[in-house]
């Protein structure tokens, strides 16, 4: 058993825990919309062709935004195409998957079911094909009231009231060499930088997104530079800077760049997550100070996961997916994923998982039949409904665990944070150590006195155990006792490969 010792104090804050960092991400690729979230002809599909069943898990999980339409789709998407009469809409070739686009659902249907189900709608635009004016000309479609020929256009399809979208993503990946028209640092830079123009300017109210790097992983030679370029280029002129992440340890899914990293290499990957972090909002923090500027860029890490054997390759040819299958050992890696983000809740705003339904997905369904949790969808749960307030800083003394590649590292990834209003403090605890439990002294600083109220964990044996539509709750948490602290202290075993989530209360 390996040793662990971890200091929350209430008065080492972080930064406020943005709703928005609970958000999914909905791309027209492999069952996610068609025939995932949108089955007309299901039992349970709403009016509007939509599934209750898997609009009913997505408020467990407590889902704050949906970023749609893409995703690679985006860069070849025309979204006047997925407007008007269903029965007029052209179908065409869809280049970033290699597959045909039927356009049954587009913005006006897709805007309904968020606006329905209470959930923020993060609207992309295509950048690739696109140009900055044909963005600007879908702001004003979706948020003009009236009286302009897009506005009209739009109660005319009819909608009357507009969408009232506030986040717009400029564009996907647009440095990836997997992207449909894909740019230049410099290129993309300006293009970015005057849809941001037109963006605002068609709807002051608006916010937007440009791309930073897309990865960091070894091979992608732009990483950080590009981030810089884009930044100097459009600074005053956007309010977050996008990243994306796969995490990979499965050496047999190669995706664009070579990787040898497998389960044992976890504790690394985290450290390499943090690595890219730093990297970029010390960019950030750069072309700030060079501009004198009194904004602090915030990040939206608008596209995140865990890479399953069936994941979607970029520039592959389409498959018939059937659904991401996800160990116990994938959801604590989700876990730490969250922890990393409360733990970077200054700059950090806007995160969304990916994918919501099948491929990637923390729910997956049967055509005409069942919707299921995968794994991963209870620490997303967790996080959702319990990260509540302010984060705070962990100070730690953590036992090292040796890698497959990557030398020691630490495997336990943790965060806290603690919401004044109802006096809950909530720790979360990801042990990534696939061979060690963790003897963990917690210690809790600063909140007079606090009552045990519950400890979830997940955890099996066998951390390849998954959830099937013939075993739904084969992998579930389960709740354990949990000790009062003793003068701000306890003591408890972590399990090798499990997720933890510690809800106390003041007294």
């Amino acid at each position: 058993m390996k040793n662990a010792h971890i200091l929350f104090d209430r008065h080492y804050v972080i930064g406020d825990v943005s709703p928005r960092l609970m958000g999914s991400f909905v791309e027209h690729l492999g069952r996610c919309l068609y025939n995932g979230l949108y089955e007309p002809e299901h039992p349970q599909a709403d009016a509007h062709g939509f599934r209750q069943d898997v609009k009913a898990l997505m408020a467990e999980a407590g889902i704050s935004g949906l970023r749609y339409p893409g995703g690679n789709f985006v860069s070849g998407y025309r979204w006047l195409d997925g407007v008007g009469p269903q029965a007029q809409r052209p179908v065409r070739k869809e280049m970033a998957w290699r597959a045909l686009e039927t356009n049954a659902v587009g913005t006006n249907e897709f805007a309904a079911f968020t606006r329905d189900a209470g959930i923020e709608l993060i609207m992309a635009c295509n950048l690739g094909t696109g140009t900055p004016m044909e963005a600007g000309e879908l702001v004003d479609y979706c948020n003009t009231y009236s009286g302009t020929a897009w506005a009209e256009l739009r109660r005319a399809h009819g909608v009357e009231e507009p969408h009232d979208i506030r986040l717009w993503c400029l564009g996907n990946e647009m440095d990836g060499k997997w992207q449909i028209s894909a740019l230049t640092a410099e290129e993309y830079a300006r293009k970015a930088r005057e849809a941001a123009k037109i963006i605002k300017w068609m709807d002051p109210q608006s916010q937007t997104i440009a791309c930073g790097s897309c990865t960091n992983e070894a091979g992608h030679l732009t990483f950080g530079e590009w981030d810089r370029i884009v930044l100097e280029a459009c600074y005053d002129d956007i309010d977050y800077l996008s990243l994306h992440r796969y995490l990979n340890y499965r050496p047999d899914k190669q995706l664009v760049y070579a990787a040898h990293e497998d389960e044992r290499d976890i504790p690394w990957l985290f450290s390499d997550l943090r690595r890219y972090l730093d990297t970029v909002i010390a960019a950030c923090d750069f072309v700030k100070g060079r501009r004198g500027s009194d904004k602090s860029m915030a990040i939206s890490f608008d596209e995140w996961g865990v890479v399953t054997e069936s994941g979607a390759i970029p520039g592959g040819q389409q498959q018939d997916y059937g659904y991401a299958s996800f160990s116990q050992l994938d959801a604590v890696v989700y876990g730490g994923v969250l922890c990393t983000f409360l733990n970077y809740a200054d700059r950090v705003k806007i995160a969304c998982q990916s994918l919501l339904v099948n491929e990637g997905g923390m729910i997956s369904t049967q055509p005409g039949g069942a919707a299921i949790r995968q794994t991963t969808f209870y620490p997303f749960r967790d996080v959702a409904h319990h990260a509540k307030g302010v984060a705070l800083k962990a100070v730690c003394e953590i036992d090292l665990c040796e890698t497959g590649h990557h030398g020691q590292h630490v495997a336990l990834e943790t965060a806290a944070t603690f919401d004044a209003d109802s006096g809950r403090l909530a720790v979360f605890i990801a042990n990534h150590d696939l061979n060690d439990d963790y003897c963990l002294r917690l210690q809790l600083n600063g909140f007079m006195a606090l009552k045990p109220v519950s400890h979830t964990q997940l955890q099996s044996d066998d951390y390849r155990q998954v959830n099937s539509f013939e075993r739904p709750d084969n992998v579930v948490p389960v709740s354990l006792t949990l000790a009062a602290p003793d003068n701000g202290q306890l003591t408890l075993v972590v399990l090798r490969h499990s997720w933890n989530m510690l809800i106390f209360e003041l007294i």
